[in-house]
């Protein structure tokens, strides 16, 4: 016979409700043995088995997705360079326009009236600058060239000529330069 939970009084067969105190009674089943291992063990065992696989996995997703990651964000500081030395030309053949063909003797002479700032080498810390000769140093009989400060992941660089009509830069060229009259170069010397 079964007793109730509650207040320990028998209670009939079939009863929903204890008579003494009136508790519900509920309809157990009676206590299985479980047979196996227990369900914490079981969710260990998979826990650690995710790991193992995952861990590696993960680190042959990042060996292939971050040299990619490095190598777009140096084609975009190229591009961001390559833009920054046009934008330069542009303010020096407007000071020449309006100074009867004299070019500026440096780049600050061109702030505010020709460029509102000079811009800063990307990438790095921010402060490189532009190099600005007049008359050209790499070919003679041009106007002017401006170069950065040889800061481009050469890697970058395999599509510029290397020097005025050259072959490609590939991995030799170290500056990227705005040569007046041939446009952006590679130059693989010293400034």
């Amino acid at each position: 016979m079964d007793t109730c939970a509650n207040c320990g009084s028998p209670l009939p067969e079939g009863a929903n409700f204890c008579p003494k105190c009136g508790a519900m009674v509920s309809a157990a089943a009676p206590a299985q043995s479980r047979k196996g291992m227990p369900g914490w063990l079981l969710g260990l065992i998979i826990a650690v088995a995710l790991v193992i696989v995952g861990i590696p996995f993960l680190a042959i997703i990042a060996a292939i997705l971050i040299p990619n990651f490095l190598h777009a964000r140096s084609e975009a500081e190229l591009a961001a360079d390559e833009q920054n030395l046009k934008s330069i030309a542009v303010a020096v053949e407007r000071y020449a326009v309006d100074h009867d063909g004299k070019y500026p003797d440096d780049l600050p002479q061109l702030v505010p009236a020709y460029i509102s700032k000079l811009p800063a080498v990307p990438g790095g810390d921010g402060t490189g600058a532009y190099d600005y000769h007049h008359p050209a140093s790499v070919q003679p009989d041009a106007k002017y060239e401006i170069w950065d400060d040889g800061s481009m992941d050469p890697t970058t660089m395999s599509r510029l000529p290397r020097g005025p009509n050259g072959p490609p830069c590939e991995q030799q060229c170290k500056y990227v330069v705005y040569l007046a009259d041939v446009g952006i170069i590679g130059i693989s010397g010293q400034r």
